[in-house]
């Protein structure tokens, strides 16, 4: 296999995965709520939340709820109490009607919504109430806590529950309408395997919804203990948007909570409602694929079960499903973010590989992959950055990627969807000179340098860095162009101020590249030949390049 053809392969896996005009800017201290703790036929406490404007003018929020026992409210606008980051905030009232909930843990999203002209709105705030009793399976000699929150401070104790069972708090602050607690499982190695019941009870808050008694089971075992990943499954999406099929289905796999050894078995998935067809695995093992074809408007549910020789085998996985009818094309919040590390907040560069994030993005089946040059519009979308479309490398119904364009200045920028006519909320991104991001590594045979040890390298190999987000390059090359070197005298398009790190911290080697800029013919995709020196780190070796300005994620090599 050629380097073309190698770098191609690793792009495809990995790419799957200014300033700013005078406008509201729509920030919320908190976007989770609880897990509040609520006894069966009890009401939860009234929490708040508070929003405020990091922009100009009005933001007219308005609030819903996707569940009835959530009702929230638009409170005056007043001082902010639990931030610094403005002087005036809008409280967001959450009413939590819990009476009528049966034991379980339930979960509601609360949307807040800005006027047309407010940037990165809508925002959600998810809320979570944990009904009646706690019941976790543990192993002795471990540790298992259980998130629970208050707005006041609480005091606690146990009935039964002496020696294995308490309440931490897991931060305080003056600025704050929350506090966070834990319930603490810590069996001891030598208590016998088993079932324990006990009680915890908060007691001391000014609030009296939140002096509850909280009824506790534990499991203890020595068997396996199976946890799902994901927990849960909710996902929104349009009347007639396309199937979620690999690469955009869901993974789904077991974790090992307990002792001894997790033996995974079947996947089967079941619906409760809206018909049999919509929730089924994919063609790819340990995927599920979800197909909204000739589903109406309304909330789907099903389970997905993962069979297991765990004491809590087999394990469920509910999944929910909201259709909703077709509408404008809406970016989540911090949905705009680099092809690596994901990471909401997080800053990219120039020229860098970008995703946005949201819902009805795209009508059409996923593109694949556009070859150089990149087309403008895909799917019935295009993305605008500071008003100008970008170039699209992929689109799909829930996620775009695009390549920023090499002019953005640095600072805030401004990025909105158009699709069929319509256009998506506006959302902003951090804008660098740099935003480093590596992928891959690639040994002098051609290999992929991983963790594992399968394929190490040696000290003083020349090895290959793919990367992302190097930024700009001399000489230029233009936004969704194909990188130049292919042709007889093309200039290689090469960045400056480039170090390579092996082993990081005080025993790390800095290395300067022998070669660091656009890999032809690709758009936007970098790499860093650099030998490794001969007297650098041996084992796994945590590695990463910088800038003076930035240093990327790190990725773990193996050298010899």
């Amino acid at each position: 296999m050629g380097l073309k053809n190698r770098l191609l392969s690793a792009f495809f896996l990995f790419i799957f995965g200014g300033a700013v005009n005078a406008a509201p800017m729509l920030r919320l201290v908190s976007s989770t709520v609880g897990p509040i703790p609520v006894a069966v036929g009890g009401s939860a406490p009234a929490q708040t939340v508070e929003a405020y404007n990091a922009g100009d003018g009005s933001l007219g929020l308005s609030l819903s709820s996707s569940v009835s026992w959530i009702v929230p409210t638009l409170g005056a606008s007043r001082a902010c109490v639990t931030t610094t980051a403005a002087a005036s905030c809008i409280p967001l009232q959450l009413a939590l009607n819990t009476s009528s909930l049966a034991a379980g843990t339930y979960t509601g999203i609360v949307t807040v919504t800005g006027s047309a002209s407010t940037v990165d709105a809508p925002q959600t705030i998810t809320v979570t109430v944990r009904v009646g009793t706690v019941t976790v399976y543990a192993a002795p000699g471990t540790t298992t806590d259980v998130p629970i929150t208050t707005t006041k401070m609480v005091n606690w104790n146990t009935t039964n529950g002496s020696g294995w069972l308490s309440l931490v708090l897991e931060g305080t602050g003056s600025f704050r309408f929350v506090f966070p607690y834990n319930i603490h499982f810590a069996p001891q190695s030598g208590m016998a395997t088993g079932d324990y019941n006990a009680t915890l009870a908060t007691t001391g808050s000014a609030v009296p919804q939140e002096n509850v008694t909280i009824p506790v089971l534990m499991h203890l075992t020595t068997q396996p203990i199976a946890g799902a990943s994901p927990a849960a499954i909710a996902l929104q999406l349009a009347q007639g948007a396309p199937p979620l099929v690999y690469p955009f289905s869901i993974p789904v796999s077991l974790i090992n909570q307990g002792q001894g050894t997790l033996t995974p078995g079947a996947i089967t998935t079941a619906t409760s409602s809206c018909g049999g067809s919509w929730l089924k695995q994919d063609t790819v093992p340990s995927y599920i694929a979800i197909d909204p074809t000739g589903l109406s408007p309304g909330t789907c549910t099903g389970t997905v079960t993962i069979a297991s020789n765990a004491v809590n085998g087999p394990t469920n996985i509910p999944v929910s499903l909201e259709i909703v009818p077709q509408g404008a094309p809406t970016i989540n919040y911090q949905g705009v973010v680099d092809d690596v590390t994901f990471i909401p907040g997080a800053a990219v560069s120039p020229g860098d590989v970008t995703l946005v994030k949201g819902a009805q993005l795209s009508f059409s089946a996923f593109s694949g992959l556009q070859s150089t040059p990149l087309p403008t519009q895909l799917g019935g979308a295009t993305v605008l950055v500071n008003g100008t479309a970008a170039p699209f490398y992929y689109s799909s119904s829930g996620q775009l990627a695009f390549q920023m364009p090499y002019g953005t200045p640095a600072g805030t920028a401004l990025v909105q969807v158009q699709r069929d006519g319509q256009s998506s909320n506006t959302v902003s991104v951090n804008v660098a000179q740099h935003a480093p991001q590596i992928f891959a590594v690639l040994n002098p045979d051609g290999s992929y340098n991983l963790p594992d040890g399968s394929h190490p390298a040696k000290l003083g190999d020349e090895i290959v860095i793919w990367a992302f987000g190097l930024g700009a390059t001399s000489p230029a090359v233009a936004t969704g162009a194909a990188a130049p070197g292919l042709n007889p005298g093309d200039t290689l398009a090469q960045v400056t101020g480039l170090q390579v790190n092996f082993g990081g911290g005080a025993f790390g080697s800095i290395v300067t590249p022998d070669f660091a800029g656009l890999t032809p013919p690709f758009a936007g995709v970098y790499q860093v030949n650099v030998k490794i020196p001969v007297d650098g780190p041996t084992g796994i070796v945590d590695l990463s390049v910088n800038f003076s300005d930035a240093r990327s994620n790190s990725l773990n090599i193996v050298i010899q």
